[in-house]
């Protein structure tokens, strides 16, 4: 692990846009009161361990999470449910731990990951057809574990494509946006299959779905670029 220097306005503006954020989405009732306070601590983390590009890069995954959300239950009668602290930990634990071990490309590998499941689950449900089983391929209902829809697949790509290029606008290197691209998309399909084979039968929750998914991301970024 190791801390970067700490720029005494670059840190200011970072607390200043945790405030702000916190009490926005407190607002809105995105989060609940723990894990609001995980959350901002994991935004924290990102700026001690791998600079204002990383807590960017968290706060990208964030708000994108959000607007995928947000748009995709606008016209669904249930309620929009808040994000507690097993969904931070599921989804941002991942990454965290990447950069604890120095693996700035595999961060954004986890954090591409959760944002594809993310876009693939909620903008999937606005799709006009059934979701297929991803083991089978059988027609379920909405909401099934593992069900997947080709515009859920796409929102999942569009989602890889956002954290690729966030990639190479905060860290300035294009070697690694292909591993980034498909740490996404992998994610979303690792997530689909263990919904299909182990969350439907209890076996996993979906805290530990979503933590294995984004690992798989963070992995899969680590393995591509450790070739190169």
């Amino acid at each position: 692990m190791l801390l970067v220097a700490i720029d005494g306005e670059q840190f200011a503006v970072v607390a200043l846009i945790i405030v702000t954020l916190t009490y926005f989405f407190h607002k809105k009732g995105s989060l609940d009161y723990k894990g609001m306070l995980l959350a901002d601590f994991f935004g924290i983390i990102a700026f001690a361990l791998g600079g204002l590009s990383a807590f960017i890069a968290c706060m990208v995954t964030f708000l994108f999470a959000e607007v995928f959300t947000r748009f995709g239950r606008r016209n669904k009668a249930e309620k929009f449910e808040k994000r507690t602290t097993q969904n931070i930990i599921g989804n941002g634990l991942p990454a965290m731990i990447a950069l604890v071990l120095g693996q700035h490309p595999a961060f954004f590998g986890a954090l591409s990951a959760a944002l594809a499941d993310t876009a693939s689950s909620e903008i999937g449900m606005l799709s006009g057809k059934k979701p297929r089983l991803i083991t089978t391929l059988q027609k379920v209902e909405r909401g099934t574990d593992g069900g997947i829809t080709l515009l859920g697949l796409g929102a999942a790509l569009g989602a890889s494509l956002v954290m690729a290029v966030s990639y190479y606008y905060l860290r300035g290197n294009q070697v690694h946006l292909l591993a980034i691209l498909l740490a996404g998309i992998t994610g979303s399909l690792v997530d689909s299959l263990l919904g299909a084979v182990l969350e439907r039968k209890g076996k996993l929750n979906n805290m530990q779905v979503n933590f294995i998914a984004s690992s798989a991301g963070g992995l899969l970024v680590y393995a591509l670029t450790s070739l190169t």
